[in-house]
């Protein structure tokens, strides 16, 4: 038996441990570790002293033990959230996932909320890169140029990933679903169906987003395989501002020719269709199928199971904090990018076109030119 005393000996094995760590990578708990060597409290934290003593590692108060040398100081800074003040379930899904992540690393989380307005956005992302975080967590909703080149200049001294949205700025990291590939699935099953009047559903002023070029470009990818034609007429455009329909809708939707389908690339706007939809005296599915990529939170109330591409939001967000706070301890600024892929949900508001043969409820209106 070795007189070495028994704390010498977990120091010994701890030290060659954390000397193959990357400074800033945090340790075991204290109870973690006596339970993992079989020792007393007592002997982990004299082994503990010894390797503090060393500057091997050093300790922040309800943080944890980190590799020395790291970014101990920078963890005991909040991690900001950047969001609309709007109170959508998206964003309180998004809310709950990240502070779940980070109370995991025990960071603290602090919000920034911003109209949704173009320059109260850049204002808000002003004042968080402003406020030296630890990092930064944003959804972006209405970008600018301005806004661009702040998260450029801003991601090259504070670590930040975007969730969920993606603004196109490649030295900005970017956690978000694979929205070409759920696309072009919600949108195949409507084929599958046997529509071949497929409209979409889009807001206004998307082309910032890459991920919702992405869906447009999923959504024209299915049709193509299904050898359709996309036509315009059948596009329904909303603004994010204002999610009632105008009265063309109303007359798309009356129209002898009118659309039996939709693709949404996202939820926004489908309460105020159905709505829509109940007033032109037609039922879903039996009339109209709907599908889209987005999140059951958003559409829950609906009358209609939706049948849709679920975004993995808890996933995203994990996902982004765990790169973030990488990107923290590691000091490295490089851009990261991934993708996740969605979760197919079946519902009850797809099926096959109306016979043509059947006299369609309503008026009969000319469509209207969108």
């Amino acid at each position: 038996m070795s007189s070495e005393p028994k704390y010498r000996h977990i120091y010994e094995l701890l030290r060659e441990r954390i000397l193959q760590l990357p400074p800033g990578e945090r340790l075991e708990t204290v109870r973690s570790l006596q339970k993992n060597y079989g020792v007393s409290l007592a002997t982990v934290n004299s082994a503990l002293r010894l390797l503090t003593e060393e500057g091997l590692i050093e300790s922040v108060r309800n943080q944890g033990i980190f590799r020395a040398g790291g970014s101990g100081e920078a963890v005991r800074r909040p991690v900001i959230l950047i969001l609309p003040g709007r109170d959508e379930p998206l964003f309180r899904r998004i809310i709950f996932s990240c502070y779940e992540a980070l109370e995991a690393r025990n960071m603290r989380l602090q919000f920034m909320i911003h109209k949704l307005v173009p320059d109260a956005e850049l204002d808000t992302v002003i004042r968080a890169f402003d406020e030296k975080p630890a990092g930064i967590l944003y959804m972006p909703t209405q970008v600018s140029a301005r806004l661009k080149q702040v998260l450029r200049e801003g991601c090259g001294h504070t670590p930040l990933v975007q969730l969920n949205r993606e603004t196109g700025v490649a030295e900005v990291s970017f956690v978000g679903t694979r929205c070409h590939e759920a696309s072009r699935k919600a949108t195949a099953r409507l084929v599958e169906c046997g529509h071949r009047r497929i409209g979409l559903i889009m807001p206004k002023g998307c082309s910032s987003f890459l991920d919702q070029q992405e869906r447009i470009a999923g959504f024209l990818a299915a049709l193509k395989q299904g050898g359709i034609s996309h036509r315009n007429a059948y596009d329904i455009i909303f603004d994010p501002s204002d999610r009632r329909l105008a009265s063309d809708v109303i007359e798309l939707l009356s129209g002898e020719e009118r659309p039996t389908a939709f693709f949404a690339t996202n939820s926004t706007y489908l309460p105020e269709l159905f709505r829509k939809v109940k007033f032109c005296g037609l039922k879903i599915p039996d009339d109209l199928s709907v599908t889209c990529v987005d999140i059951a939170d958003t559409f829950r109330e609906l009358p209609v199971p939706l049948d849709r591409l679920e975004q993995p939001i808890a996933e995203i967000c994990g996902r982004a904090v765990e790169l973030l706070y990488e990107m923290i301890i590691s000091h490295d600024l490089r851009p990261r990018r991934e993708l996740l892929d969605g979760i197919s949900c079946i519902g009850n508001s797809c099926g096959p076109p109306p016979r043509t043969d059947m006299p369609l409820p309503g008026s009969t209106l000319c469509l209207s030119n969108q």
